[in-house]
């Protein structure tokens, strides 16, 4: 492998922008390719990142030798081909969360990896936050969690509220609160119980909102809610708290302006100014050492400890499709 990790950008849209931003300024990085249909997209973020080349079919990139890992951030529906084609190609893949949106595509992607041995990751980057693991560095093992990810109406015509294309809400970003619950809790959960409907949007097929209780192997359970229906104004949109009979810690307004409050023998209040590794947004939030993760894990060999693989991926949809599936049947679903 060259010494600089060969890098493709599969969608030139919000997270692909955001990832090729910190790609480029790592040594060690080289953005070989950028891939999108909407030729303008690529090249403009061509002349802001310096990338060697654009396209706008996946082939360009996964005949190119010196590309090493294509990182997928399109719309859902097209991870599976693309994942299972990049795989196939021998290429390493980052795909954006979710991993899909149907337990089909997931069961594609994850065959495809296994089957070619390569290195996965999905892009869950509050595994990497200094907040998330300082909360699992204060509760290592919660007795009960209580996570929310809430967002004001989105529009009718978004592609995430697409059926097809997203999946709504709850599939497209509560994959996010599903993956960092069962993170801050250690594992899979064994079932999930869920509430929940269309409040939003009843010209699309869609589940808009959820809330699930969730247990755990040893009985530790979790309160999940998830959904497009309001702007919470104490919380944030996104929170997590774990509490563990004397000792608790809550992680507030994790997007925005995140803040952790502490309840033990010393109770306290930590900001980014008291947490190592917050020098900016992308870093409070994670995103700045996932990718730092990748880069090492495919040129250095460096295990990418507490990221996310296929199976991980393949569990944050199954939760929210069985979520959907108990506010169907009303009935516990296994896990």
């Amino acid at each position: 492998m060259a010494e600089k990790v060969g890098v493709a950008i599969v969608g030139c849209g919000t997270m692909g922008k955001t990832h090729a931003r910190l790609l480029a300024t790592f040594e060690d990085a080289a953005l070989k390719v950028l891939v999108d249909t909407n030729e303008a997209a690529a090249l403009g973020l061509q002349q802001e990142v310096g990338a060697a080349s654009v396209a706008s079919d996946l082939h360009r990139a996964l005949e190119d030798s010196a590309v090493d890992v294509v990182l997928i951030c399109t719309h859902h529906h097209q991870h599976a081909p693309m994942c299972t084609l990049a795989a196939q190609a021998g290429k390493h893949v980052f795909c954006e969360k979710p991993l899909a949106i149907t337990a089909a595509d997931c069961e594609e992607i994850q065959s495809a990896v296994e089957a070619a041995g390569i290195k996965f990751m999905v892009g869950f980057q509050a595994r990497f936050s200094p907040f998330v693991l300082k909360l699992k560095e204060m509760v290592p093992e919660p007795w009960v969690t209580v996570a929310q990810l809430f967002d004001p109406k989105w529009g009718e015509q978004l592609w995430v509220n697409d059926p097809v294309e997203g999946g709504g809400n709850v599939l497209s970003q509560g994959c996010h609160c599903f993956d960092a619950t069962c993170f801050l809790n250690g594992g899979d959960a064994e079932s999930i119980y869920a509430e929940g409907g269309n409040f939003h949007h009843p010209s699309l097929p869609i589940t808009d909102a959820v809330a699930c209780s969730l247990r755990f192997p040893g009985g530790a359970i979790a309160s999940v809610t998830i959904g497009d229906v309001g702007r919470p104004a104490l919380m944030g949109k996104s929170a997590y708290q774990v509490f563990a009979g004397d000792v608790t810690a809550s992680l507030f307004n994790y997007y925005w302006e995140p803040e952790i409050r502490l309840w033990g023998a010393e109770p306290k209040r930590l900001t980014t100014a008291d947490l190592p590794g917050c020098e900016d947004r992308d870093a409070a939030h994670g995103y700045t050492q996932q990718m730092r993760a990748l880069i090492d894990w495919i040129g250095k060999d460096i295990d990418p400890v507490g990221a996310a693989g296929v199976r991980d991926g393949v569990r944050a949809t199954m939760l929210g499709l069985r979520a959907i599936a108990s506010i169907r049947t009303r009935r516990p679903q296994e896990m």
